[in-house]
């Protein structure tokens, strides 16, 4: 079991086929505004703690970046370019052959946020659901100023990632 507590988000995640790629959409409302989430998804040294890869830049200008997996800093980097940077209402970019696409939407509640990740592969789209799942759990947390360990590799099961995969599996 894991020795903190991330924020509860529902299940959910669309797949849909584009013929050679899928996308996978997962859409949360989190109770942070705009202002507060942009940091979180643009400053290197708040992305490392909720995102499954670090940067070496901040992502707030649009160009080339080196990302490393967050749980595996010596493995080689995976060059990406950021597309948009839109401030307080989209950041996209491409992680190797994928794209990610963060859109954030001021709400009563605070701010919808709407990940989707743009990848070839099917097999795995539960996968990835369960660890956007986490992510954004994690991404939820940091931006309310919750002090976790990153949550990858061990940490990411015993956060629930496991049980997450099961469910994406029969969803997706």
């Amino acid at each position: 079991m894991a020795e903190f507590q991330l924020p509860e988000h529902p299940l959910g995640a669309t797949l849909i086929d584009m013929g050679t790629h899928q996308l996978l959409t997962l859409e949360r409302t989190m109770e942070h505004s705009t202002a507060t989430l942009w940091p979180a998804l643009t400053e290197r040294a708040i992305i490392v703690r909720w995102a499954p890869f670090s940067p070496d830049r901040d992502l707030d200008r649009l160009g080339t970046v080196s990302l490393r997996q967050t749980d595996d800093l010596e493995a080689n980097a995976n060059l990406g370019k950021v597309l948009t940077a839109a401030t307080q209402q989209m950041l996209s970019l491409t992680w190797a052959d994928d794209r990610i696409d963060i859109e954030l939407a001021p709400s009563p509640e605070g701010t919808i946020v709407q990940l989707s990740h743009v990848f070839a592969d099917v097999s795995l789209a539960p996968s990835l659901a369960a660890g956007w799942h986490i992510c954004l759990q994690a991404l939820d947390a940091v931006a309310g100023g919750i002090q976790i360990p990153l949550v990858v590799g061990d940490a990411a099961h015993a956060a629930g990632w496991d049980a997450l995969y099961d469910e994406y599996m029969k969803r997706l």
